[in-house]
């Protein structure tokens, strides 16, 4: 008799049938994805793309040249500080700055009453001094007669004839005085020295100036000059009438050396040499600035290298890329240098590098060491611009 509490039993195959499932499935679905993939071409793995690099060969030197822009400044051949050589009141001032003025010209004009009262007294004096000039000479000729008639001494005679000499030497003295005074009222009148303009007027009309107070400043036009306080050594580089270019901001002006002084500037240790513009070039004042270039040949051992083919390196040295083969493919290796000299497009490097090998010119943000490379065919022709341009 069976028991009522007695569960009927499972069947075995539906124990085996919960693990069949997932496995069945699990097949399908490698199956599936294995046919999908039985339409498909093979593709080849891809080939990875050389970078095209522009290079240039480098040159080993011993030397190299340093050039130095030196920086003058041009001027006037003639300047000067004009005042009146005596003290009064200025009555009239006839130039203004800017003005173009021709030598010989009024500038400006003192009160000039004081000394012409002195005139009106001196030409009186003189009047005076004739008529006894006269009188001594009246009485002389009466001294002659009474002296010929034996009636006067001699030393009557003599007495008259020394006060005729007295009276004409004291006219001559008044003509004397008279001429200083007549010097004094045209110097009343200040003059330009030389042709040229007004570059400052330092007082007005109506100030009382004293002797040699400076009114105006002139200077000369035309031709100018430029004026270069350079060390002994660049100065040592240069002869008089040596012919040099010189340049400012937008030109270039040829010139002649004027003059090398003889004597060092006491405040800058320096000696002026003064460079005669050859050309008169009207956008070139007094005042500006110019510039001359002097080389000097610096021995030191390294090589010419463009700016921008430099990277920064480490510990204050500057790395280059250079192009060598490495089993038997381009590669880039790096090569650190240290810069000697420097100027705005180029730069001169020592290191270890070599004469003759190639290195990166440009675009060096771009690689890295070891970086396989196609160098540019056209890197002859790119190298031999590069290298007019060093």
């Amino acid at each position: 008799m069976t028991n009522a509490n007695q569960l009927p039993q499972q069947p075995s195959y539906k124990k085996y049938l919960i693990w069949l499932l997932p496995f069945i499935a699990l097949t399908a679905l490698v199956l599936l994805m294995k046919a999908s993939g039985n339409g498909q071409d093979q593709q080849s793995p891809i080939e990875v793309k050389k970078l095209l690099v522009n290079v240039m060969p480098i040159e080993w030197h011993d030397q190299y040249v340093q050039e130095v822009l030196v920086v003058g400044y041009a001027e006037a051949l003639q300047t000067a500080e004009i005042g009146f050589e005596l003290s009064g009141s200025v009555v009239d001032i006839l130039v203004d700055e800017g003005d173009v003025v021709v030598e010989g010209q009024i500038l400006a004009k003192l009160d000039e009453q004081r000394l012409r009262a002195k005139m009106n007294e001196l030409s009186a004096i003189l009047n005076r001094a004739k008529s006894e000039a006269n009188l001594a000479e009246i009485s002389l000729k009466r001294v002659v007669k009474l002296v010929n008639k034996k009636l006067e001494s001699a030393q009557r005679l003599d007495e008259s004839r020394e006060s005729v000499n007295a009276a004409k030497a004291f006219v001559e003295e008044i003509l004397a005085r008279q001429q200083t005074l007549f010097v004094e009222i045209e110097k009343t009148k200040l003059l330009a020295p030389f042709d040229g303009s007004v570059v400052t007027r330092l007082v007005d009309k109506g100030k009382v100036v004293g002797a040699g107070q400076t009114l105006f400043n002139l200077q000369q036009n035309g031709q100018l000059e430029a004026r270069f306080a350079l060390s002994s050594d660049y100065v040592d580089k240069l002869s008089l009438n040596q012919l040099m270019t010189l340049s400012t901001q937008s030109e270039q002006i040829s010139g002649k050396v004027k003059s090398i002084a003889q004597q060092r500037r006491l405040d800058t240790r320096t000696v002026d040499v003064i460079v005669s513009l050859t050309e008169q070039i009207h956008s070139i004042l007094p005042g500006d600035l110019l510039h001359i270039a002097i080389s000097t040949n610096i021995n030191a051992q390294g090589f010419w290298v463009p700016r921008k083919a430099l990277v920064s390196g480490v510990r204050g040295l500057w790395s280059l890329f250079v192009v060598e083969v490495i089993d038997g493919e381009q590669q880039l290796v790096t090569k650190l240098v240290e810069i000697v000299h420097a100027d705005d497009k180029k730069v001169y490097v020592r290191g270890a590098l070599q004469d003759g090998v190639t290195v990166v010119i440009d675009g060096v943000q771009r690689v890295v060491s070891g970086q396989k490379v196609l160098i540019n065919e056209n890197t002859q022709k790119l190298s031999s611009v590069t290298l007019g341009s060093l």
